[in-house]
């Protein structure tokens, strides 16, 4: 293999990496956002199940106070029961009683269906709870590795880049503008191996006598299909 097909093999290798990381330099914060966004909204649903939560607590309480206060009203009616004078007020008061009584019969079934829909919903959030916490810490080591590998990205694009510069500096001026030209024209790939006598750019058959120089000349071949540089890869022997 000639020195000048070594150092565009070597090309394309940090080509393709720098295209690599300018590619996460676009998807990591998107993904990033994306990620904040549904902690968030999972976040804002937990916020929203604890305060159904508390609003049963607080209507619970309401229905506590009211019963109370129609208890402190039935016994204030029972004791006026001894104070009156004609059967009418007696008669009048009884039916007081009777009205507040089945408030208050109402309001115990009320508090009771209450206590039932706390127990339920208690039970139910502290699973959620559950799940939610297991999820946070999911998130967490998540967005850590994800702004951990954001943070890094610009220090490993100028490696990449420093790397290509001095490869450059090793190719001649022709064979570099060739390899421009067929990366531009081959969606960023201008080298390629081949093995088995089938070109790994466009995986078509390669003529036996071509692939026959292709392992012992010193010249830049190309395939004559995609016309991609093409070097001959031991697979059997690398792997």
């Amino acid at each position: 293999m000639s020195e000048q097909l070594q150092y565009l093999i070597e090309l394309q290798r940090d080509d393709l990496a720098a295209t690599r990381i300018i590619g996460k330099k676009r998807v990591l914060p998107e993904r990033l956002a994306k990620l904040n966004e549904e902690f968030e909204t999972s976040g804002a649903r937990m916020e929203e199940e604890r305060k159904k939560l508390d609003d049963l607590h607080h209507s619970h309480r309401e229905k506590e106070n009211k019963l109370k206060g129609a208890q402190d009203l039935l016994k204030k009616a029972k004791g006026r029961l001894y104070e009156v004078k004609t059967n009418k007020e007696y008669q009048a008061i009884l039916k007081e009683i009777e009205t507040i009584e089945k408030k208050a019969s109402d309001m115990e079934d009320e508090i009771i269906v209450c206590l039932e829909e706390i127990d339920h919903g208690e039970r139910a959030f502290k699973a959620r709870e559950k799940d939610f916490e297991a999820y946070r810490k999911d998130y967490e080591q998540q967005r850590k590795g994800l702004e951990k590998e954001i943070s890094n990205l610009d220090a490993d694009l100028a490696t990449v880049q420093e790397k290509i510069r001095e490869v450059k500096r090793q190719i001649r001026e022709d064979v570099f503008k060739r390899y421009e030209t067929i990366k531009g024209l081959r969606n960023g790939i201008a080298v390629v191996s081949a093995w088995k006598e089938v070109c790994n750019g466009c995986y078509m058959n390669i003529p036996p006598q071509l692939y026959n120089e292709l392992q012992k000349s010193q010249n830049l071949i190309f395939c004559p299909n995609c016309n991609r540089i093409i070097y001959w890869h031991n697979q059997e022997k690398n792997g």
